[in-house]
């Protein structure tokens, strides 16, 4: 049986796996013409968040690990503020969007904890 990855082990990393299924089904019925607006910014989001956890979650080095926290971080506040302009103009109702902003508060949440324990 192979060996599963470190990363695989934090409860975070399934978490934001969550999340980026979560900005998938929230942008999948969008209107065409924000298929290359909004869709792309939270999408890429998720998937940055996914993939730093992925890539960075194991950073010896005080400099490196604290880029990686503020990138997740970024990418975060990234996605909330475009899932809030959705919101606004009306193109998902709060409640369809209630899932993936609690994930994404809570992954932020976690690295907010992790950024002020190192």
């Amino acid at each position: 049986m192979p060996i599963q990855p470190a990363y695989k082990t934090l409860d975070v990393y399934y978490l934001s796996k969550r999340l980026v299924v979560a900005c998938y089904e929230l942008t999948h019925d969008l209107p065409p013409e924000e298929k290359t607006n909004l869709v792309q910014y939270i999408r890429n989001a998720g998937v940055t968040v996914h993939l730093n956890i992925a890539q960075g979650g194991f950073f010896k080095k005080k400099k490196k690990r604290k880029q990686f926290i503020k990138t997740v971080k970024n990418a975060l506040v990234v996605l909330d503020t475009a899932v809030q302009v959705l919101i606004e103009v009306k193109l998902v109702p709060t409640e369809k969007a209630s899932e993936l902003r609690e994930l994404a508060s809570a992954c932020y949440t976690f690295f907010d904890d992790l950024k002020k324990q190192k």
